[in-house]
């Protein structure tokens, strides 16, 4: 069980009751799941994801007790995991688009909230803040965005900046201009202080931890210098 980048096997993930398993041999599903219903406790539930050979092709198994000798299979090319929408295709557009639905929907429970005159525009911000934006950016810092993704998330922040601020769709109003007066950060630097807040994190762990040990895989490739030796590790041709 599990996947090898270099020389380093990395065989599941978890979180409190979830786990995702990590197999390239397809052949070796009907074991993994085996594997964690004897690790499971008697009343535990258990959630396993086994990615087959093909990029586009995971199979979910759902064991909703570990006694119960049925489990509940289908192939699928997306699940949500941890609240955060993960795709075969290793891009997080869907997952973009999944969080500006969410928090859009915040925006519109508090229409009230936003048309009220008696609260100050420091008072609306801090709930646009606290309420909506923590909604888009669950799990930003994991993003990987193009440069189209970008312009859909700074396009959605000055929506509701206009919004907040009362500026009518046929106003005339730059967008320096709703920056300046509201003094919100775009949203890709708010991204990226995330980044730079869990790389630091991950930086502190242990040498052993799995994250400290696939982050020095990064760097090293980076710097030029390959985990090991094997053809397989060579990129295909082409643009990345």
């Amino acid at each position: 069980m599990g996947i090898t980048v270099g020389e380093t096997t990395l065989t599941d993930q978890d979180y409190a009751d979830d786990a995702v398993l990590f197999t390239d041999d397809p052949s070796n599903w009907t074991q993994n799941p085996g594997a964690l219903r004897c690790r499971c406790s008697d009343d535990g539930s258990a959630y396993a994801v086994v990615q087959d050979s093909s990029p586009k092709r995971w199979l979910w198994i759902d064991t909703t007790c570990c006694s119960h000798p049925r489990a509940y299979r289908r192939f699928t090319d997306r699940f949500t995991f941890l609240g955060s929408d993960i795709s075969s295709c290793g891009r997080s557009t869907l997952e973009m688009f999944r969080r500006i639905g969410h928090a859009s929907s915040v925006m519109g429970q508090l229409t009230s909230v936003w048309r009220q005159s008696r609260l100050s525009l420091r008072t609306k911000l801090r709930l646009y803040t606290a309420l909506v934006v923590s909604v888009l950016l669950y799990g930003a810092e994991t993003w990987t965005l193009t440069k189209s993704d970008k312009q859909k998330l700074e396009s959605f922040q000055m929506t509701f900046l206009r919004l907040i601020l009362g500026i009518r769709w046929l106003y005339f109003a730059p967008n320096v201009s709703v920056m300046n007066q509201t003094q919100q950060q775009s949203i890709h630097n708010r991204i990226q202080n995330r980044r730079i807040s869990v790389l630091g994190y991950v930086c502190r762990l242990q040498e052993s931890v799995p994250a400290q040990e696939a982050l020095r895989l990064v760097v090293n490739f980076r710097a030029g210098y390959r985990p090991d030796d094997k053809p397989a590790w060579k990129g295909p041709r082409g643009r990345p």
